[in-house]
């Protein structure tokens, strides 16, 4: 069974086997599009993973491309390959959405961990919004002196934090 669906939009022959050979090699199932259009139509008609996008292909910015995947599939991963090993330029394409750069020539090892770091974040966000749940509802219980919450240890601090505010007035 296939560890993840990967898809690797990138024109550069030698890359996109470079990186199948390896994913696959690993237990991930790929599949790969030379163009962006292809790739495009491959995150409309199947559910994917992650997608690693070339910095250019075939003259269509690999920002561009990210930003039509995010409108097909918020949810989905993307990871940018680029040739510039500019820290700077690594960072603005982070902010720019990607949850990970790679650098040419691709460094198989890194490559691996930089894709199943991206998985591991992705699968654990369920627990994050939960955590995210319970933070809002403390913010709103200090906001508001009075306001029940369900967690029996949250309820404890703010029940004491409630008594504080009290007897300040």
């Amino acid at each position: 069974m296939a560890k993840a669906r990967i898809l690797i939009i990138e024109d550069v022959r030698q890359t996109v086997d470079e990186l199948r050979d390896h994913l696959e090699l690993y237990g991930y199932e790929t599949e790969v599009a030379l163009t962006a259009p292809v790739g495009v139509s491959v995150v409309e008609q199947r559910q994917m993973d992650l997608a690693v996008v070339g910095e250019n292909v075939h003259e269509i910015s690999g920002l561009d491309i990210l930003n039509k995947l995010r409108e097909l599939a918020p949810e989905l991963n993307i990871v940018l390959i680029t040739a510039q090993k500019s820290k700077r330029y690594q960072a603005s394409l982070l902010k720019s959405g990607a949850q990970g750069v790679l650098v040419q020539p691709l460094d198989k090892a890194e490559s691996l961990a930089l894709v199943e770091g991206v998985l591991k974040r992705s699968a654990k966000p369920a627990r994050k919004r939960k955590r995210a749940v319970r933070i809002k509802k403390k913010a709103k219980a200090k906001a508001r002196p009075g306001v029940k919450i369900k967690s029996s240890a949250s309820k404890k601090v703010t029940k004491k934090k409630v008594e504080k505010r009290v007897k300040k007035r």
